[in-house]
């Protein structure tokens, strides 16, 4: 099992952070794509982390992924989304009619345009480097996110969100998009989702002001609403391991589908515990997990397995003999 931890990115990390950007996908709009708008993003990041144990005010937290050395992954927290500026998803609604004097019975299915994420936490910019992928990298990359909201709770408010990405195919194209967006924005799929990223008031301008019967849409389109990429797969099996449910909300670009959970309902807040470095070290404890610094000045997780030294992944996250460190058992060692 890799011996990687993921930790809070610093000034130190800006270098190969924006060698990083050439290997993201386009598609990927919360990964910062130059370097200026890289060092914002830590020095965002920083200024979160400095915080006192606050409600969110819009806050990003920025965690990097570090094995000997290397960066290999990032992953963010966006907090209090859609108050600063709205965050649009179409929301599906079941219609069903009936004429009883013809016997037939309709059941259609209509995309409202909803601003319905107020005040949540976004889980974002899960990026993993294609040659570190295995080993539980992927999984540790996005459970670090997870264990930062239970390290204190209170800055993420009542409930967490992701928008997993929506299928599209090897060129790139959306059906959804095609069907959908492109109607009313006039202008590339990739365009208007990097446009979004920036300013969402475009969006409330162009798109239309009435629900959408998505019997009108061509089946290529209908059939990838709430479809995952093939890439995001996973993260949509470990986000729904986790709690996190699909709620008949889904992306406006290219329909992929939106998770969400109350944050007391997340499988890693609710059954993460702290104790003495020293009763980890003694023992007895989890036979595979993770374990994090839970201070937020110092936080970092790792993963760990029975065979490990307990003081060896201890000194991974940086946690004193004297300390606390927080321990999630995966689901796959519970009794």
């Amino acid at each position: 099992m890799t011996t990687a931890i993921v930790r809070a990115a610093t000034r130190n990390d800006l270098d190969r952070l924006e060698a990083m950007i050439a290997h993201v996908d386009p598609g990927m709009l919360t990964m910062p794509s130059s370097r200026e708008a890289m060092a914002a993003r830590i020095e965002r990041s920083l200024a979160a982390f400095a915080r006192g144990s606050l409600p969110p005010q819009n806050e990003c937290y920025f965690l990097v992924m570090e094995e000997e050395g290397e960066l290999l992954g990032t992953a963010s927290i966006f907090t209090n989304l859609g108050v600063e500026r709205p965050f649009y998803s179409y929301r599906i609604s079941r219609d069903a009619k009936v004429s009883p004097e013809l016997d037939v019975k309709v059941e259609l299915d209509l995309l409202f345009l909803v601003n319905d994420y107020h005040g949540d936490s976004e889980l974002g910019t899960l990026f993993i480097e294609r040659k570190a992928r295995g080993g539980g990298r992927g999984r540790l990359l996005s459970f670090a996110r997870l264990m930062l909201i239970a390290a204190d709770p209170i800055r993420f408010g009542p409930k967490a969100m992701a928008e997993i990405r929506g299928f599209t195919d090897r060129e790139g194209r959306s059906p959804f998009w095609d069907a959908v967006g492109s109607k009313f924005f006039r202008m590339e799929y990739r365009i208007a989702d990097s446009l979004s990223a920036r300013d969402h008031r475009f969006i409330a301008d162009l798109m239309p002001r009435y629900p959408i019967y998505t019997s009108l849409l061509a089946d290529e389109a209908r059939k990838v609403i709430a479809r995952p990429h093939p890439d995001a797969e996973p993260a949509y099996a470990m986000l729904t391991a986790q709690g996190f449910r699909y709620n008949d909300v889904v992306d406006i670009f290219d329909a992929g589908p939106t998770l969400e959970a109350f944050i007391d309902h997340i499988d890693t807040v609710r059954e993460t515990i702290r104790m003495p470095a020293a009763d980890f070290v003694k023992g007895p404890r989890p036979a595979a997990g993770l374990a994090a610094n839970p201070s937020l000045g110092t936080f970092a997780v790792t993963q760990f397995t029975a065979d490990d030294d307990p003081s060896a992944v201890l000194a991974r996250i940086g946690v004193g003999a004297a300390e606390e460190v927080a321990v999630y058992r995966l689901k796959a060692s519970r009794p």
